[in-house]
């Protein structure tokens, strides 16, 4: 694919001035931006997944397919991988986890097992190629549920940050550091809570350790097309969206860019833009984030972005202006934890090359340093957490480039020595808020009712429905006994009835009442959602 990339060209005088502007002509030379052109070729997509299973072998397969994957491609992949665990839990005996989508809860030493599983895997099916490196984002929420304070929501940041910090030091200790590292993350999304408690859990992550942490949240509501001012949704400024995804020195923004009409990707870059204007530095973004795959099971309203395309609209976006312009070097895009065709094509590997840094830090580190080289442009609050985050990138490297020395070896590929590890028991009947995986976005969960059947785990959701808040529907997930497989089926109701909850279980049928007072009954499988009439 080719792009086109701006120079700015000083003083060549190819503007000549009109009649009258003599006064401009006698000041000298002119900013003129003239399009090159290019070829740039666009990195593979990886796929990240909603977890509802901790089972150390499970996440080893995901991991290997991608690591078989990277292997057999010409040259080195630089991949990220999601593994998105849900909201955050806080147990009242203050320990902590994640809530797997309705699966859950989970402690944290599961979610650390389950992704140690993904990075041997990889590690180890990345037969022949000690190039290629992954980054696995061990991923959660910005959802307040159980975390339902400040000290909570600060509690868990920080037990969260030892939990990644555990996983690289495991990394470390068994000799694959040097090709696949753990970043924390957080799918901070603006409707879901406030700047304040979001920011306190970020308080937590960056007490507790200097590991990065992948934004791959949202910017809904903030200004793009006609809009104008800096305020963004449910109370968030552009300035808190700026700092969850940047301004925190761990902050490294990996943004959803869902939107086929490119609205997503103008709010991040008007966001850059007004870190430029306003704190003196642009924002750097790592790659996009996709849901692509999750919406060929529900269906989505417009939100279908391939990682192909969310890629070309941000990168455009960004570099239509020369005070945000940069390359980006990551596309992942979600699904479910199925594992079937997660990669269809598969090309013949070449030759290995000299072991180096993955290009993805490299990319990083020198855009921040190229920020900080501005230094007449910087504030002072800048100039700090640009340095924090450079100091940051500086040492993972050092720690990547130390670990490559001694690589543990490749095995068989068969992770059998990893642990078992038992996923909790199926939660049933009625939960309030509640979580499914993979929803389109945007939607809002009421509650969800759960079973477990002889055909698998039975998931209905009550809520609205994409796109239009005003209109309810219900969100019917079948997901297999072995988790590896799922059927998602969406029924709404008439336009305007309003969100819709489920509000008790009959004999194969719920009942279900919408904000605007109209009852349903709904006939648990054959998917029939009936008003009641007086």
């Amino acid at each position: 694919m080719i792009v086109s990339l701006i120079v700015l060209i000083v003083g060549l005088g190819l503007l000549a001035p009109e009649a009258g502007t003599a006064d401009v002509a006698a000041q000298g030379d002119f900013d003129i931006y003239l399009p090159i052109f290019t070829n740039y070729w666009e990195p593979l997509y990886s796929t990240s997944y909603y977890m509802i299973t901790v089972d150390p072998q499970f996440t080893y397969d995901l991991g290997c397919d991608l690591g078989a994957r990277d292997a057999a491609e010409p040259g080195a992949q630089d991949s990220v991988v999601v593994l998105d665990f849900s909201f955050p839990v806080c147990n009242a005996n203050e320990t902590y986890g994640a809530e797997l989508f309705n699966f859950g809860p989970v402690g944290l030493t599961a979610v650390q097992l389950a992704s140690q599983g993904f990075m041997t895997g990889y590690y180890e099916c990345a037969v022949g190629d000690s190039e290629s490196n992954l980054v696995l984002g061990i991923g959660t929420n910005n959802k307040p549920i159980s975390c339902d304070t400040g000290a909570k929501m600060t509690a868990h940041g920080a037990a969260w940050a030892g939990m990644v910090d555990s996983v690289n030091q495991w990394a470390k200790t068994g000799g694959i550091y040097g090709q696949v590292q753990a970043y924390g993350a957080s799918d901070i999304e603006v409707g879901w809570n406030s700047p304040a408690r979001s920011k306190d859990w970020l308080d937590g992550y960056g007490a507790e350790n200097d590991i990065p942490l992948l934004h791959f949240g949202d910017a809904a509501g903030c200004p793009y097309g006609e809009m104008t001012g800096t305020t963004c949704g449910n109370g968030w400024t552009q300035e808190d969206v700026w700092y969850v995804s940047w301004g925190f020195p761990p902050s490294l923004p990996l943004p959803l860019i869902y939107l086929t009409n490119g609205a997503h990707a103008e709010q991040w870059a008007r966001l850059s833009q007004y870190a430029f204007a306003n704190h003196g530095a642009r924002m750097d973004f790592t790659g996009v984030f996709t849901q692509s795959q999750a919406c060929e099971q529900w269906g989505c309203n417009n939100t279908d972005n391939t990682p192909s395309e969310a890629y070309w609209q941000l990168y455009d976006e960004l570099n239509a202006n020369p005070n945000t312009a940069q390359a980006l070097t990551w596309k992942t895009d979600i699904r479910w934890i199925l594992r079937e065709e997660a990669y269809p094509e598969i090309y013949r590997a070449t030759e290995s090359s000299d072991i180096s840094l993955p290009g993805s830090i490299t990319v990083q580190i020198k855009g921040i340093e190229s920020s900080l080289a501005a230094q007449a442009q910087l504030g002072r609050d800048a100039e700090g957490y640009l340095t924090e985050k450079l100091t940051l990138l500086q040492q993972v490297s050092g720690q990547i480039a130390a670990a490559q020395v001694d690589p543990a070896p490749k095995t068989d590929g068969s992770g059998s020595f990893l642990p078992a590890a038992a996923d909790p028991s199926f939660k049933t009947g009625i939960i309030e808020g509640g979580s499914l995986a993979g929803l389109p976005y945007g939607v809002r969960l009421s509650n969800v009712w759960q079973v477990e059947t002889n055909e698998g785990y039975l998931q209905i959701g009550a809520g609205t429905y994409p796109g239009d808040e005003s209109r309810g529907a219900l969100y019917i997930l079948l997901t297999s006994l072995d988790k590896a497989g799922s059927q998602a089926t969406l029924v709404s109701a008439q336009a305007g009835s309003g969100a819709l909850r489920i509000m008790g279980e009959g004999e194969n049928e719920l009942r279900i009442l919408s904000t605007t007072g109209a009852e349903y009954r709904f006939t648990i499988g054959n998917n029939v959602l009936e008003e009641r009439r007086p």
